[in-house]
């Protein structure tokens, strides 16, 4: 490729920083002008900003969470380049945080991505299995694991449920990245019915343009702790919409959703 079509490509596309094959999926990391995309085939897993925490997308509504805890022990269910952990770590200094990661290729890749290693504990594994075997550990549980657009389907099932719920501690949060394809509609009303037999299920005030929903899955606690978490006052970025976004938070989720 000459000099001007690589530099044109790279104008279009991004500029490749990396790139990986694990079972048959393209895993890339692309640079774009200030913004750094983790892909898988062509779903975009993780985002970072140059010199910002926020993305303004989907990653940005969990960050709230760990305000509601004192020294919080997090579990987040699927790396992808690490944005959910990074913005963590860098708005929490007092948080724990496990990340499960079943893809090797995807995790030798994360610090590509965000630059520099991670606080965070990364753990090669399955995440519900490793939920059925942590007892009452967590305070906020994060679920955002993908195969391409969509969530495997164990991630949806009564065994994800009640693992989750045991792995909480008395008062906790399981946190559901849900995303509005076509399957994920079809399968909504099912997954939330299932999850109020166990949680009190509220949605967040998204965008939606935004494609994806945030499913907060309350073990014990009320929907007026969530409308308070959205200030963030750790965090000098401005964040409005995520303020705003869990003050219109919403117990209506199977029609919203």
């Amino acid at each position: 490729m000459t000099n001007i079509l690589k530099s044109f490509y790279e104008s279009a596309f991004g500029k490749l920083l990396a790139e990986k094959y694990s079972n048959g999926a393209r895993i890339r990391i692309i640079k774009k002008g200030p913004y750094k995309e983790l892909l898988y085939n062509n779903t975009v897993f993780s985002r970072l900003i140059e010199g910002r925490i926020l993305t303004g997308s989907y990653w940005d509504y969990f960050l709230p969470l760990p305000s509601m805890f004192k020294d919080p022990k997090i579990l987040v269910i699927g790396l992808g380049g690490g944005t959910i952990p990074y913005q963590i770590e860098s708005v929490y200094k007092d948080a724990r945080i496990d990340v499960v990661e079943i893809d090797e290729a995807i995790a030798s890749m994360y610090k590509i991505f965000i630059g520099k290693p991670l606080r965070s504990n990364i753990i090669m594994g399955d995440g519900i299995e490793y939920m059925s075997a942590h007892k009452n550990e967590y305070d906020i549980i994060i679920l955002d694991a993908y195969i391409d657009d969509d969530m495997p389907s164990e991630f949806l099932s009564n065994s994800m449920i009640e693992n989750a719920y045991f792995a909480l501690k008395e008062k906790g949060v399981l946190a559901i990245n849900y995303t509005l394809t076509s399957l994920g509609r079809a399968r909504a009303k099912s997954l939330t019915t299932a999850l109020a037999k166990r949680f009190g299920v509220y949605l967040l005030s998204m965008p939606p343009i935004s494609g994806n929903r945030v499913v907060l899955c309350s073990k014990g606690i009320e929907m007026g702790s969530f409308k308070d978490a959205g200030k963030i006052p750790k965090l000098k970025e401005d964040h409005q919409y995520i303020e705003k976004a869990y003050w219109n938070i919403s117990t209506d989720n199977q029609e919203a959703i």
